[in-house]
């Protein structure tokens, strides 16, 4: 970036490094009434005395006054707070003053590309909002989750005031935390560095940030008290009384740690990560995460990757700039991944169909929430936030690209008439695979559209197409997959009785349509895609099919070389049934009422059913149409009630 030249600059570049590789600061201030960026090491309050000093010496360099009390007031109350890691530039609002954050944003970018800068406070709802409404949910600095993302938290998260690092650092409160190993360890230090840190220690667990929150604490909170601290006279000490008195400190520190996994710095320690990161993570009196979009799952939303849109103001859309950094760096695949083509194509389509939108906000899933495979290639998930502003809140929808689409059939050397109209004949075959399901009885969301977007792919010559690739758009529906309820839910009775009941209803239309993966035919249930949704007493109330993938890919084996796959259902939450046995008959009994409703129904109305997809080609290799008629004359021949007590003899009572 092309730093400009007139303002006040301390400290390092931004992601500068030392000559061991280190980041030279990990901290930096924005001054926006005068211009400056210090990145000066310390901490926060050090850097606003920094600047208003360089501020008053250019002062007194110009012939002019220094600064009164009331204009070094104006100075720092125009500064933003920033934190740096290895991969970002992280701005800590006020989330009073969002307006100075985002002025603090775009100085910013005169310095680091705005692909590398980012908001921390996101459980905030003013922050956050204020994100959303510019289109720029990307910006969140995520909240880690898995195991690795954790563990790069807590090493990245290390750093020193005036020493070497020796805390953990909080970017959402700016509190340092002291380990008891970290601070056991400063006995092994030369005396003068050791007496050096003490007394950095004593003056700043002493002091509040800007935000009232200790520079430093300890781990757990305040192990040494301040006042046990603040009675010491390191500077004045010899070495034997400085260790001996450091030596008492770590004796009361010890005697504070309760948690033998913070008795020892231990990456690889479980229960150190998990309490450390918590400490890290840890902001007082704001909502979790999972609330930044309301209803949506907590697991569902720590997938999501942000994507880069636009801002919509009063009807007319201004995508990102940086989708203009991205074209002049065609090369640079961390940017080019970053800015998605496919999300921008779906955005262009939201604003050219509805002309009341507030803002949008586009992600797409980082990795699967199931284990399948064997169904061919990934159908890629987005998600999309669309607010209007006629509307009290915004909506929620998923969009998947359909899984067969133009591109994919060219790659695999197609021409390119034959790969446009095999691709419009999945999308038909989709839809109506949703519309058999439906007709079974399968609960399913009760919209989905099928849509389109341009884009240009290459066939297997690397000749270019300008193609349509269709996707599929529907509600987000909110609720708990089964397979991912919190264990302590099952603790009430009528929670289980309930579960058990909708699970076993799910289950025969699951049979009957024949749910498998194309590659080795397993059963597809209960692996995520269903969704139990709960009432106001947070009991079970219905259970919807979110997507029926795998629908009608076994529509000739007999359902009793498949009823164990629906037995393991309820085989891997036998823990977590003390009455596993009425659980079971709820299960097993629900299965068979509802596959005789089914059957009754499709023999009462047999002309409708046999006739919903007449007009479609009859091909015995696997049309739609033949499908259809193999799976309802498999319906019409079972036994219900026999086929449901083969179901209990694979259930292991």
């Amino acid at each position: 970036m092309n730093a400009p030249t007139d303002i006040i600059r301390l400290g390092p570049e931004i992601f500068a490094r030392d000559a061991k590789g280190a980041l030279e600061t990990r901290i930096g201030t924005i001054f926006l009434r005068t211009p400056g960026l210090i990145t000066t090491r310390g901490i926060h309050a050090m850097q606003r005395l920094a600047f208003i000093d360089a501020l008053n010496a250019r002062r007194r360099k110009n012939g002019l006054p220094p600064l009164t009390q009331k204009e070094e007031d104006a100075e720092i109350a125009e500064s933003v707070d920033l934190l740096f890691d290895e991969h970002y530039a992280l701005i800590r609002p006020d989330p009073q003053n969002m307006a100075l954050a985002i002025r603090g944003d775009e100085f910013l970018q005169q310095f680091v590309s705005k692909r590398r800068i980012r908001y921390l406070n996101i459980q905030n709802g003013q922050v956050r909002n204020a994100l959303r409404r510019r289109g720029e949910a990307w910006r969140m600095a995520p909240v880690p989750r898995f195991e690795e993302e954790i563990r790069t938290l807590i090493e990245n998260a290390r750093v020193g005031i005036g020493g070497r690092a020796i805390y953990y650092y909080n970017h959402l409160t700016g509190t340092r935390f002291l380990t008891l190993a970290g601070f056991r360890a400063l006995g092994t230090l030369p005396a003068e560095e050791l007496r050096t840190l003490l007394i950095e220690i004593q003056q700043n667990v002493q002091r509040r940030n800007r935000f009232a929150n200790p520079e430093i604490d300890f781990l757990p909170h305040g192990a040494i008290p301040g006042t046990v601290l603040a009675g010491q006279d390191f500077a004045n000490l010899d070495e034997a009384g400085l260790r001996a008195a450091h030596a008492r400190l770590v004796a009361v520190f010890q005697t504070a740690v309760t948690d033998p996994s913070l008795r020892d710095d231990d990456i690889n320690d479980p229960g150190w990560r998990k309490a450390l990161s918590a400490a890290l993570i840890q902001q007082s009196n704001e909502t979790g995460v999972s609330a930044i979009i309301e209803g949506l799952s907590p697991e569902f939303f720590m997938q999501i990757e942000w994507l880069p849109g636009g801002r919509v103001e009063e009807g007319e859309l201004f995508f990102d700039p940086i989708f203009a950094e991205a074209e002049t760096h065609p090369d640079d695949e961390q940017l080019q991944r970053l800015c998605d083509h496919r999300a921008r194509a779906i955005l262009f389509n939201y604003v050219r169909e509805y002309s009341q939108i507030e803002y949008v906000n586009i992600g797409r899933t980082r990795r699967s929430l199931s284990n399948r495979t064997g169904q061919g290639p990934r159908a890629f998930v987005y998600i999309v936030e669309l607010k209007e502003r006629h509307r009290p809140s915004p909506q929620v929808k998923i969009i998947r690209i359909q899984r067969w689409t133009v591109a994919s059939h060219l790659a695999e050397g197609r021409p390119l008439l034959q790969a446009i109209i095999e691709a419009e004949d999945y999308t038909d075959y989709v839809m109506d695979r949703r519309l058999g399901a439906r007709q079974l009885g399968m609960h399913l969301p009760p919209l989905m559209v099928p849509r389109t977007f341009r884009e240009t792919v290459r066939d297997r010559e690397g000749t270019t197409h300008n193609v349509w690739t269709g996707y599929f758009e529907r509600d987000y529906i909110s609720g708990y997959a089964t397979d991912k309820i919190p264990e302590h839910l099952f603790a009430s009775p009528a929670f289980r009785q309930a579960f058990c009941r909708l699970l076993g209803q799910a289950a025969a239309p699951n049979i009957i349509i024949g749910r498998a993966t194309v590659e080795g035919g397993k059963t597809i249930f209960d692996d995520g895609d269903e969704v139990i949704q709960l009432n106001e007493v947070q009991l079970p109330a219905s259970l919807i099919l979110s997507e029926p993938t795998g629908s009608f890919v076994n529509y000739q084996r007999p359902y009793a070389d498949t009823i164990g796959d629906y037995a393991a259902a309820m085989n891997r939450r036998k823990h977590l049934f003390p009455d596993f046995e009425e659980a079971v008959r709820i299960f097993a009994e629900s299965f068979e009422d509802e596959l005789a409703r089914i059957q009754r129904l499709y023999r009462e109305r047999r002309v409708g059913f046999d006739g919903l997809f007449r007009d479609r080609p009859m091909d015995v290799n696997g049309s739609m149409a033949y499908r259809w008629q193999c799976v309802l004359r498999r319906l019409d021949a079972v036994n219900a009630h026999a086929l449901a007590h083969q179901l209990l003899d694979h259930i292991d009572l």
